[in-house]
C-alpha cells in the first residue's frame, strides 16, 4: 500500500483504528485495505507462511558507509522535526519532485496535522535494504512506533507499522520521495 508520507499513514491509520474500535466494540478491521475482515480471506500454505516469517531483513551489501550515514541522518531529521512539529525542517527532508504526491498539498496537510494532533514517531531497526547507485535511490525498512493524541478530545492511539521509505539523492542531499507501509 502506498501512502504519501509517514504522517499521513500514521494519522489516518490511528483515526481509523480508533473509529473501528468504537463502532465494533473492539473488533478492529484492517486499515491496510479498507475492507472489513471476513471468513473468505486469502489463505496461504504453512510453507508460504513460514517463508514469509523467516525472511530476514538484510542491509544492502553495496551501500557506501557515507551514503548510509547521510540517508539515516535525513530520516532522523525528519522524525525529530515531525515530533517537534517543526514544519519547515520536516519539509526540508521531502523532495520537491516526489513520485506520488504534490509537495504543496503535503505541506498544507502536515500543517493541519500539527494543529490537530500531538503525534510522535519512533523508527525501530531502520535498515537500508536496497541501494541503487545509478539512480541514487535507497529503500529504508523500519518498524515505526507511533502515538497520536487528538488535541480536542484527548483520545490517544498507539500502533506499530512496517514501512519502507524511498529516498533519492538530489542536489542538496537525500530526500524522501515515497513511502510504502503496512500493519
Amino acid at each position: 500500500m502506498t501512502y504519501k508520507w509517514v504522517s499521513a499513514f500514521l494519522i489516518t491509520s490511528l483515526l481509523l483504528a480508533a473509529c473501528s474500535e468504537e463502532k465494533n466494540n473492539g473488533a478492529v478491521n484492517s486499515a491496510s485495505d479498507g475492507e472489513p475482515q471476513s471468513a473468505a480471506q486469502e489463505t496461504h500454505t504453512a510453507e508460504e507462511r513460514a517463508a514469509a516469517v523467516k525472511a530476514p531483513i538484510e542491509e544492502a551489501a553495496n551501500i557506501p558507509a557515507a551514503e548510509k550515514e547521510a540517508i539515516l541522518a535525513v530520516l532522523d531529521k525528519q522524525i525529530q522535526s515531525f515530533n517537534e512539529k517543526n514544519l519547515e525542517t520536516y519539509m526540508s527532508t521531502i523532495s520537491k519532485n516526489p513520485e506520488s504526491f504534490d509537495y504543496e498539498e503535503e505541506k498544507a496537510y502536515i500543517q493541519k496535522v500539527f494543529q490537530a494532533f500531538d503525534a510522535t514517531m519512533k523508527p525501530v531497526n531502520a535498515t537500508v535494504i536496497q541501494y541503487d547507485e545509478s539512480k541514487m535511490t535507497a529503500n529504508v525498512f523500519m518498524n515505526m512506533e507511533s502515538t497520536s493524541k487528538d488535541v480536542s478530545t484527548g483520545k490517544e492511539v498507539s500502533q506499530t507499522t512496517r514501512q519502507i521509505m524511498v529516498f533519492q539523492k538530489e542536489e542538496d542531499g537525500w530526500k524522501q520521495v515515497s513511502l510504502f507501509a503496512m500493519e
